[in-house]
């Protein structure tokens, strides 16, 4: 099973995360804040498609918490799709 940085996107696996070396790892819960690759900084050139596809990684992170399973299987429900801001409604029509 691998976890994924929402900062620079990097996947890492969980045993690697959770017991060889915890302490190279920002995370709360399943989700991995910064990791050895990217220390927090968001990556120069990332594009704005993988910036909404790790912002809907946190989201997933953040309803789960600690259940590591059933992140790693909705993410997995999630590979393929294309992710995209569609800009609010506006109230006169």
């Amino acid at each position: 099973m691998k976890l994924t940085c929402i900062c620079c996107g990097e996947r890492w696996e969980a045993q690697h995360v959770l017991r060889d070396e915890p302490e190279k790892f920002d995370r709360r819960g399943a989700i991995l804040r910064a990791c050895p690759c990217c220390h927090g900084s968001e990556p120069d050139g990332m594009t704005q498609e993988e910036r909404i596809r790790l912002r809907a990684v946190a989201a997933v992170g953040e309803l789960m918490g600690d259940e590591l399973d059933g992140i790693a299987a909705t993410l997995d429900d999630l590979k393929g799709l294309k992710f995209c801001i569609v800009p609010p409604r506006s109230a006169e029509g």
